[in-house]
C-alpha cells in the first residue's frame, strides 16, 4: 500500500537527537511520570533541561532523547522529549555514578567503586548476563551480592517497561494501568498484539493503539490493522448516529484512518470483512441497487442486532391484540367519547378536536406516537391520555430516557415516572437490564415522554421487555435534535406509516403570546423569525458580532442584568453552545463563567485536568453513563464537596447526593455552559445561546429550535443573526442512515 502521511519512523527521523547523561531530577509527577530533568549533553558538552515523560530516575542514568528544542516563559530554553531510548554509561566513572545514584538498593559510593573496580567497563554486560559473578568481587559478600541482584534485575524490568511504553506514547496513569494489568508479560503482549488494548482497556481506542502498532513498524496494510480499523470507522458512523456505512463510505473513511490509497483499500476490505464477518463482528446486508460492483450495508454486528429487534418487536406488537379492545383491535369509540367530555367538564380543561382525536387513537390501538411543537398542547393531551388509561382500570408506567426528562414527566403528571434504565431495572452487577424479553414488563401500558431522544440501542431494550397484551404511547417533539446515539427512532416510525400517530400543531391563544413559541415555530419553518425590541419579551435577540465582545456580553448578563431580575445566575441560567471547541465553545466559556459566578476563595478544589478545576459549588454534567452510581450522560448536578479523604467528591443530582472516587471523576465537567446535545430533554427557566458563524460547522435549524425549546421562561440570543440566517438553511444532523422505517413499512 502507498501512503498518504509519514510513517512513525520519519516523525522520530525529523526530531532532533540528544545524548545525555542525568544529573538531577528537579521535578517528578508521581501520578503520570512527567519530570524535569536537568542533563548533561555529551555533544554540547554542557547542562541543559530537559522535559518529558519517564520512570523515575536518578542522576548517572543515560539516554538518548529525540525531540524539539523549545522556549519557556520562566525556564528558558529547554529540550521537549518525545521519545527516549536507555543507554548505559560508558565509563568507569560513569557507571560508578549511575550504580550510586539511588536505583540500586545496597549500592553505595564505596560498593559502586568495589564492583566497578573489579570489572570495569563490562560491569554493565556483567550485570545484565551474568549477574552471579558478583560473588566474585572481594569483600562484597554473598547476601550484599544476591540483594543487588534481585534489585538490578527488579529494576532493569520496570525500567524496561516503564519506557517501552514511554516510547509508544503511552504516559502517565495510563502506562501503570497497562503494568498493573498486564504485568511482565506487557512487552510481549502487545509486541505481539498491540491492538488487544482496544479491547482489554477502557479509554483507549483504534487510534491510540495504533499508533502503539505503527511506532512498533507493523505494516501499513496487516490484517489486523485494517480489520481493526473497519471496526472503528463503523464506530465513528455510530458516534455520527449511522447504524451502517455503504461500501463506498467504508472504503473512503477507511483509506482516510489508514493513510492509505483508497484502490488499495478496496483490493483488501472484502477478505478482511470476511474475517470479521465470521467473528461475529459485522454484518454486511446486500444493497439494491444498479451498482458495477457489489455494494453492501455494513453495520457492526450488536448493532445491526438492535435495529432488527426494534423492527421485529414493533412489528410483533402492532399484530397482537390488548386488554379492552373491540373483535377489530380498537376500543369502543363512543364511550371514549363520551369519557372525553365527562373529563373536561370535571376538570375544566380544554381540549381541540386534534386532542380529542389523539386520546382516542392513544388508547383504541397497541403503538401510537404523539408528536407536536411547543404550545400546541402535548402535555394536556399526555395528561388526559394518562387519566383515561388509568380510569379503563390500567396500571400505566411512565418513563423517560434521562433523569432530568422523568423527573419533569413526574412535575406534569403528577404521577411516578422512572428513566428508562429505572423502569428496565438495570443490574450494575450484572451489567444487563433485569427486565428483558425473558422476564418482561407486567403493566398494561407504557408511556414514554421525549421519545425524540430514543436511540436504536436503548430503543431495543426497552421495546423487548414489553409484554405483547401491553399498549405503548411514544410523545416526543420529532423536530428536534435526534438521540445522541445511533439511530433515529420516533422519526423513523413515524416515517414508515407503520405506526398510527398524530401531529398536534394548532398553537394555543395562550401559547401564542409567548415570543419562544412563536419564534420556535418561525424558526422550525425555516423562516427567519422577528424579534422583539420589548425588554419584557420573553425572547430576545442580542446582536454583536464579535465573539470576544459577546463573551464581554454574558458576563455582564450573568453577573449583572439577570441577578438583577431575580435570576440565579447559576441554578436558573443555561448556556447552550452549539458546540464544545473554540471561544464561544462550552469548554472555554466554562472557564471564563466559573470565574465570575464561583471564584476560587476558601472552597476547596479538585483538579481534574491541567485546565479544569472542579470547585464546591460549581455546576456539573455527567458525560458517560455510570450504572453503578446510578448517574447517567447528561445529568447535571452541583458539588457539594471536594478533595475529600484523597480526592473524593459529594456531587448532589436532584435530591441525591453521589460520592465520586478519583477514577469516576473524568466524567464530570462544568455545566454552566453546555452544548445543545446535552441538554435534550431538560428545561430551563433562562437560556442564553451564543451564535455566531465560528460555529459554521454545527449550526443547524434543528439545533438551534432545540436549544430554544430547552427556556421557560427566557431565551436570549447573543451574536449573530448572519449565523441564525445560515442555521435555518441546514438541516443534515437529521439525515441518519438507518433501516427501520423501510424495514418497517415493509
Amino acid at each position: 500500500m502507498s501512503m498518504d502521511k509519514p510513517s512513525p519512523n520519519q516523525h522520530f527521523s525529523s526530531l532532533k537527537e540528544l545524548k545525555v547523561e542525568v544529573e538531577q531530577v528537579n521535578y517528578f509527577n508521581e501520578d503520570n511520570g512527567w519530570s524535569v530533568l536537568k542533563v548533561t549533553s555529551s555533544e554540547e558538552k554542557r547542562t541543559v533541561n530537559a522535559v518529558g515523560y519517564f520512570p523515575r530516575l536518578f542522576g548517572g542514568e543515560h539516554f538518548i532523547l529525540y525531540g524539539q528544542w523549545t522556549s519557556h516563559k520562566s525556564f528558558g530554553k529547554q529540550f521537549k522529549v518525545e521519545r527516549a531510548i536507555s543507554s548505559q554509561p560508558q565509563s568507569r566513572a560513569g557507571i560508578c555514578r549511575y550504580l550510586s545514584s539511588g536505583l540500586f538498593k545496597g549500592v553505595g559510593e564505596k560498593t559502586a567503586q568495589k564492583i566497578v573496580g573489579h570489572f570495569g567497563v563490562a560491569t554493565i554486560k556483567i550485570l545484565d548476563e551474568s549477574p552471579e559473578k558478583l560473588n566474585q568481587v572481594p569483600k562484597l559478600g554473598k547476601s550484599l551480592a544476591k540483594k543487588i541482584i534481585e534489585s538490578w534485575n527488579s529494576q532493569k524490568a520496570t525500567n524496561e517497561t516503564l519506557m517501552f511504553l514511554y516510547n509508544h506514547g503511552m504516559m502517565g496513569a495510563k502506562a501503570q494501568k497497562l503494568i498493573k494489568l498486564y504485568g511482565s508479560q506487557l512487552i510481549s503482549q502487545l509486541t505481539q498484539n498491540p491492538f488487544r488494548l482496544i479491547k482489554d482497556v477502557r479509554g483507549i481506542g483504534f487510534l491510540t493503539a495504533d499508533r502503539i502498532a505503527q511506532s512498533m513498524g507493523i505494516a501499513l496494510d496487516h490484517p489486523q490493522r485494517i480489520q481493526e480499523g473497519v471496526l472503528y470507522v463503523l464506530s465513528d458512523g455510530e458516534e455520527s448516529g449511522h447504524c451502517y456505512l455503504t461500501t463506498s463510505q467504508l472504503e473512503s473513511k477507511l483509506a482516510s484512518v489508514l493513510g492509505v490509497d483508497r484502490t488499495d483499500v478496496g483490493k483488501s476490505l472484502f477478505p478482511n470483512l470476511k474475517v470479521i464477518q465470521d467473528e461475529l463482528r459485522v454484518v454486511s446486508v446486500p444493497s439494491e441497487g444498479l451498482q458495477k460492483k457489489p455494494a453492501y450495508f455494513h453495520y457492526l454486528a450488536d448493532l445491526y442486532q438492535c435495529e432488527q429487534s426494534v423492527w421485529k418487536t414493533v412489528r410483533h406488537l402492532l399484530a397482537t391484540s390488548f386488554a379492552g379492545a373491540d373483535p377489530k383491535g380498537k376500543a369502543t369509540q363512543l364511550r371514549v367519547a363520551n369519557w372525553i367530555e365527562q373529563y373536561c367538564e370535571k376538570t375544566s380543561t380544554q381540549l381541540s378536536a386534534s386532542q380529542r382525536e389523539a386520546v382516542t387513537q392513544a388508547v383504541s390501538n397497541k403503538f401510537f406516537i404523539l408528536t407536536g411543537g411547543p404550545g400546541v398542547g402535548k402535555t394536556t393531551t399526555a395528561n388526559t391520555i394518562i387519566r383515561l388509561f388509568k380510569a379503563m382500570g390500567k396500571q400505566v408506567a411512565l418513563a423517560a430516557p434521562t433523569g432530568r426528562a422523568a423527573q419533569r414527566l413526574s412535575e406534569i403528571s403528577g404521577e411516578v415516572a422512572k428513566t428508562i434504565h429505572r423502569l428496565l431495572e438495570w443490574s450494575a452487577m450484572d451489567f444487563s437490564f433485569k427486565k428483558n424479553e425473558d422476564n418482561k414488563l407486567t403493566v398494561g401500558v407504557v408511556i414514554i415522554d421525549e421519545a425524540s431522544m430514543l436511540d436504536v440501542r436503548l430503543a431495543s431494550k426497552l421495546l423487548e421487555a414489553i409484554n405483547s397484551s401491553c399498549q405503548v404511547v411514544f410523545i416526543g417533539d420529532v423536530d428536534q435534535l435526534p438521540p445522541v446515539g445511533a439511530g433515529n427512532v420516533l422519526r423513523d416510525l413515524i416515517d414508515s406509516n407503520a405506526v398510527p400517530y398524530k401531529r398536534l400543531e394548532e398553537v394555543f391563544r395562550q401559547a401564542s403570546a409567548s415570543h419562544i413559541i412563536q419564534v420556535a415555530h418561525a424558526i422550525n419553518k425555516g423562516s427567519l423569525p422577528r424579534f422583539s425590541h420589548d425588554h419584557s419579551s420573553d425572547c430576545r435577540f442580542i446582536e454583536i458580532n464579535k465573539p470576544e465582545k459577546i463573551v464581554s456580553f454574558l458576563r455582564d448578563l450573568l453577573t449583572k442584568h439577570l441577578p438583577d431580575a431575580g435570576y440565579d445566575p447559576v441554578k436558573d441560567v443555561q448556556i447552550l453552545s452549539p458546540m464544545n471547541k473554540g471561544e464561544l465553545g462550552s469548554v472555554h466559556l466554562n472557564q471564563q463563567i466559573q470565574e465570575w459566578v464561583n471564584p476560587k476563595h476558601e472552597q476547596k478544589e479538585w483538579s481534574k485536568t491541567k485546565t479544569q478545576k472542579l470547585r464546591e459549588k460549581d455546576k456539573v454534567i455527567q458525560h458517560a453513563n455510570n450504572y453503578e452510581l446510578g448517574v447517567f450522560n447528561g445529568d447535571i448536578g452541583f458539588v457539594e464537596l471536594a478533595d475529600v479523604d484523597g480526592g473524593k467528591m459529594f456531587v448532589q443530582f436532584g435530591g441525591r447526593t453521589i460520592t465520586y472516587e478519583s477514577e469516576h471523576t473524568d466524567d464530570l465537567s462544568l455545566a454552566y455552559a453546555i452544548t445543545v446535545h446535552k441538554s435534550q430533554g431538560s428545561e430551563f427557566p433562562v437560556v442564553i445561546i451564543p451564535l455566531s458563524m465560528a460555529h459554521y460547522v454545527m449550526l443547524q435549524k434543528n439545533l438551534v429550535y432545540t436549544a430554544l425549546t430547552r427556556a421557560k421562561k427566557l431565551a436570549i440570543f447573543v451574536g449573530e443573526i448572519k449565523a441564525l440566517g445560515h442555521a435555518l438553511g441546514q438541516e443534515t444532523s437529521s439525515l441518519r442512515q438507518t433501516r427501520l422505517a423501510n424495514l418497517l413499512s415493509e
